[in-house]
Formats: C-alpha cells, structure tokens, sequence
C-alpha cells in the first residue's frame, strides 16, 4: 500500500535536536543507479538541487548506470558510513537484485528513504490496436511475434510470468532503463513494454496504451485497466524510489537525511513534489528508518518465492 508522511509528523520530527546534530562535512556525493534523462535521473537531480538549497550542503548527482542499480550499489557498500556517499535507486536495486549478485546482500545498506512510487504498467503501441492482454495473446495465437522490452532480470522474469499465464511465448530484449524500453517500443523494436511512470507523456499523446496494471491497484493514466492480479496473474513489480547509504551509517545521519527530504517532499512548492505528483502521482511516499528497512527484507523474502516460481 502507497504511504505518505503527514506534514505535521514530517516536521515534529524535523525539529527533534537530535536531528540537527549532523551536519556532512563536505559534498554530498548523490550516486543515481540509473542514466540520465530518464525519471530516477530527473528526480535525483532535483532533489540534490532542492537540499542544497534548504541546507546549504553541497550535493553532487553522478550517474552510476548498470544492471538495474547494481552497478552503483556495488560501489556504495565499499564507501565509508558517513552520510557523504549516497545512492539513488529504486526498492528492485535491493529486494531482487542481490538474488543475481554474488557481491550484493540487502543487509549491506542503511535504508534512508522512499521519495516516490511506480506506476507500473504493460504497454503497447496505440496503433497496434490492442487494449487488453486477450488482444495480446490473439495476436500470438495468430502468428505474430512478440518481443517484451524489459529493463531488468525482476521484471524479465514477470514477463515470461504473464506469458505464462495467457499460454504464448515472447522473446525478450533488455534495455536500459524505463526510458530505454520506451524508446524500443515506440521504434518498433519490441510491441510490449514495461512502463514504471515515464510513459505518461506518450500514453497522454495517444502513441501508448496501457494493457494492464502491474500494481496491486489501478494506475493513474488507466483507472479501467485491470490489475495482472485481477487477471489471474499473481504479480505485483510496483516499486518506489529510494536512497541508501552504506550499513553502518550512524542512525543520527540517516534520519537527518530523512527528514530533509520530508521536509522537501511536504512542501506543496517543492519542484521534486510537483514532478512526483507529475510523473509518479498521486503524491510522495516517505517510510523510512526500521520500517523501511522491514520492507525491503520483506521484499526480498517475496522476490525469492517468484524466482522459484519461475525454475518450476
């Protein structure tokens, strides 16, 4: 379930003394798991912009592309735990991937924050004249090739998941990024895609459609679309936007971090709020400190029972 932070609770917690103790004692390095322009870019930046300016800390944005986030997280548990080496990613970087790297563990993080959530969605192009997984699966059952634009091995695997459940077979091909498989639908190297929000544009424009939600609800653009969960499709890939910082980061520098950006994503002025609410709506989601560390274990545990499903 999505979960904002209440302003009030956001600030009580801001003006705790015990929050104002630390201060970085030069930049902040902001590593983004994933390559610029797409939505973590933006959103990163944006939010390294925003805290500069309420803190006066320097925060410096660097890409760090690769392998859904691993890249850059197999770099940042080598960093020292003091609050100056950040990540950016989202909840997949570190709930699923570890499952496919010898080098990875969830337990090799401090858990910052959350700032916003998916809107994951299976998509096709307008013009192919299908508005449902049943038109999808006619389409194969009449010869026509299917070609899957994944971003990553999680959402791969919940691909040949659904595939399954309509009895076709796709081919997949790996992008990088949400951006990435966007750009091979639209140039007609794949006729379906996973969208996790950057599609709003096109599907606003009319040159997407979306079939079906991958969230435990509807998305925003297609409040009508079935979820793959009322599809018979046991699956939900929604996943939230997250920073992380090395395990041992002292819990007074985590929830500093925190709650600057609460106090950020609770300001109705804020750009990174207002390109959230644009982008992922309908609004910021901030769980952060145990519980967030809770879920992403949770998560994980989760993960390791769909990949089973998968070997069977």
């Amino acid at each position: 379930m999505k979960k904002t932070v209440l302003i009030g609770a956001s600030l009580m917690m801001l003006a705790s003394p015990a929050l104002a103790e630390w201060n970085p004692d030069g930049p902040i390095r902001l590593w983004i798991g994933y390559g610029a322009g797409g939505g973590t870019d933006v959103q990163g930046r944006t939010l390294a912009k925003e805290i500069e300016a309420l803190r006066g800390w320097q925060v410096v944005p660097e890409n760090k592309a690769g392998d859904d986030g691993t890249v850059m997280s197999a770099q940042l548990k080598g960093e020292e735990p003091d609050g100056q080496t950040l990540g950016f990613a989202i909840t997949t970087t570190y709930d699923f991937a570890p499952m496919n790297s010898d080098n990875l563990s969830p337990e090799d993080f401090t858990y910052i924050t959350t700032t916003a959530g998916s809107q994951m969605a299976v998509l096709a192009r307008t013009d192919s004249g299908w508005t449902s997984l049943d038109d999808v699966k006619a389409a194969a059952e009449a010869g026509e090739e299917l070609v899957w634009a994944n971003w990553g091995t999680q959402v791969e695997a919940g691909a040949e998941l659904v595939a399954r459940a309509l009895d076709i077979d796709v081919n997949h091909v790996r992008q990088q990024g949400g951006k990435g498989t966007l750009n091979a639908l639209v140039a007609e190297d794949a006729n379906l895609a996973w969208g996790g929000g950057v599609q709003k544009p096109l599907v606003e424009a009319g040159v997407l459609t979306i079939l079906a939600s991958a969230e435990n609800g509807p998305v925003e653009l297609a409040p009508d679309a079935p979820t793959l969960q009322d599809l018979g499709v046991n699956l939900n890939l929604g996943y939230q936007y997250i920073i992380t910082a090395p395990a041992g980061t002292p819990d007074e520098i985590r929830d500093e971090i925190a709650g600057v950006v609460a106090e950020i994503l609770n300001n109705p002025d804020s750009e990174t709020r207002q390109f959230i609410e644009k982008q992922y709506p309908p609004a910021p989601i901030l769980t952060q400190g145990e519980e967030l560390r809770e879920q992403i274990l949770t998560g994980y545990d989760a993960n390791v029972d769909i990949m089973k499903t998968i070997a069977e």
